[in-house]
């Protein structure tokens, strides 16, 4: 958990994780309508959650690509977003 490669995989990983949970809120809040540019937003999200995975996978970090996994699975199963 020292290794930098680590570390940064991590900030990114929060700082996506985040901001999907606030673009889905969103969404949430407005009843479900939403805009061309929220859904490019939310896809820009699983899309850069997706990369971390491998990124973690590629650097032996298994433990965070197991989280990652889950925090996609988890807003594709609650959320209904679906990840190609």
């Amino acid at each position: 958990m020292s290794k930098p490669a680590f570390k940064h995989l991590l900030a990114h990983y929060r700082a996506h994780k985040n901001s999907l949970i606030v673009d889905v809120r969103a969404v949430t809040e407005n009843d479900g309508l939403v805009d061309n540019g929220m859904v490019i937003t939310i896809a820009k999200h699983v899309g850069a959650l997706n990369c971390l995975y491998w990124q973690a996978l590629g650097n032996g970090e298994v433990n965070l690509a197991k989280g990652i996994f889950r925090t996609i699975s988890k807003a594709k199963a609650v959320h209904r977003i679906e990840v190609i």
